[in-house]
């Protein structure tokens, strides 16, 4: 496991970190423009702000201050060949006194941090899980995020990804006193673009197919604080969940023959589950790609191709219990969670 001497098996609540919950998503996109209107028009996710100097674009449906990082692989941030696909997903903190808290005891345990960001209206840690993929954890630091970030912006984001070990710009605890006010959002007011294809709830969990199960549960448990819904350590897939969420925001899948590691799909809750069928006809109107469909008493679930082949799954729960779960085998597994 990168960077850390003491993770294996360690319970969540010993974890330098309680996530709450997902927050949002950054994606590597083949135009950030013409992503920025398919993810409003088609996967129902409004405008939020672009920021031109660094082809990036961002959505909300108003249940964080962003779903949606939308960053074009012709970027000047972008690595040499950098393809499309997951950039980084990202779990919202009480505060910034607990990414402090946390980042120093992380650090004392050994940890490696990618890199360090300031982004004015939150301020966040980057890690890199065992597979490679990245996890932000952020803390909110302004009240209203719209009075800071909306329209175009041309601010520069402050971070430092070579120096991150000695001397970054942004350090957690170090440069700024903590923000101690808890600033995430409280029953916020669901935008919804009603000519969108769906009406989404929140980005829900993201959907990992590993390379090295154990060391990913590990990682998630005993680094992110994040707790079992479904299954356990030696599962062939388990569900881990924060402190304010259904306790679905991060899906491991075990390697599966036939199916790439990494990324299999953003799960997407929606708002009425019955609407699905009348989106699902309006698919292939649009030349839009069913990946898998399937009901069961626990959730409905719709997984398209969406914008550069990324799996999308929109979804609603009809009775979430772990025990309806039991019995699910690998490939239905897949399609519902």
């Amino acid at each position: 496991m990168q960077g850390n001497t003491d993770l294996q098996q360690l319970e969540p609540r010993s974890a330098p970190f309680r996530a709450r919950r997902l927050g949002h998503v950054n994606l590597w996109v083949s135009d950030y423009e013409r992503a920025y209107d398919y993810y409003r028009n088609v996967l129902g996710f409004e405008h939020a702000y672009t920021q031109p100097n660094i082809k990036g674009a961002f959505v909300t449906n108003n249940n964080t201050y962003h779903d949606f990082a939308l960053s074009d692989v012709t970027s000047h941030l972008a690595p040499a060949g950098q393809k499309t696909g997951l950039g980084h997903f990202a779990f919202e903190l009480r505060n910034e006194v607990d990414l402090a808290d946390g980042y120093r005891k992380a650090k004392e345990s050994g940890a490696e941090f990618a890199w360090l960001s300031n982004f004015e209206v939150a301020r966040s840690a980057f890690r890199a899980d065992p597979d490679g993929n990245f996890a932000e954890v952020y803390a909110d630091v302004v009240p209203d995020w719209r009075a800071v970030r909306s329209g175009v912006v041309h601010k520069k984001t402050h971070t430092d990804k070579q120096r991150v070990q000695a001397g970054a710009k942004y350090i957690p605890g170090e440069t700024f006193e903590p923000v101690s006010e808890e600033f995430y959002p409280t029953k916020p007011e669901i935008l919804i673009v009603k000519e969108a294809l769906f009406h989404p709830k929140r980005t829900a969990h993201v959907s990992l197919i590993t390379k090295d199960h154990e060391a990913m549960y590990d990682f998630y448990t005993g680094y992110l604080g994040l707790v079992p819904f479904f299954g356990d350590r030696s599962s062939d897939f388990v569900i881990l969940g924060g402190t304010h969420s259904d306790g679905d925001d991060v899906v491991l899948h075990r390697p599966l023959d036939g199916v790439e590691p990494g990324l299999h799909h953003i799960g997407i809750e929606v708002i009425d589950v019955d609407k699905l069928d009348s989106a699902k006809a309006e698919l292939a109107k649009r030349d839009i790609k069913i990946d898998s469909e399937t009901r069961h008493p626990a959730r409905e679930a719709l997984t398209i191709i969406a914008m550069d082949g990324i799996r999308m799954q929109f979804f609603g729960n009809r009775d979430w219990r772990p025990e309806l779960l039991q019995g699910l085998g690998r490939q239905e597994a897949l399609a519902l969670l």
